[in-house]
């Protein structure tokens, strides 16, 4: 049994982090300030309707979701990985 390397798998890889970046910025844009649990339900919601197969699990799903509830900006890295922006107020 033999089995074959995706050759587009880097490519698929990062489209699918281009798609959680743009999930990530609009719920952090739209939810700032909002209770955390409020943000932590648009969060998961939103990717979950990316129908990816993409997850953003615990502890980083609740730390994000308190960042945008204190009017933190969320964004995600090119490696995937989730970073709070401190804003300009």
């Amino acid at each position: 049994m033999t089995s074959e390397t995706n050759p587009d798998i880097e490519r698929d890889v990062h489209a699918q982090i281009r798609e959680l970046q743009a999930v990530i910025e609009k719920v952090s844009h739209e939810y700032s300030g909002h209770p955390a649990q409020e943000v932590r339900d648009a969060v998961q919601r939103e990717v979950d309707a990316l129908g990816n197969g993409a997850t953003i699990v615990d502890p980083e799903l609740t730390t994000g979701a308190e960042a945008v509830a204190e009017g933190k900006n969320l964004r995600l890295s090119d490696e995937g990985k989730l970073v709070i922006e401190q804003t300009d107020d």
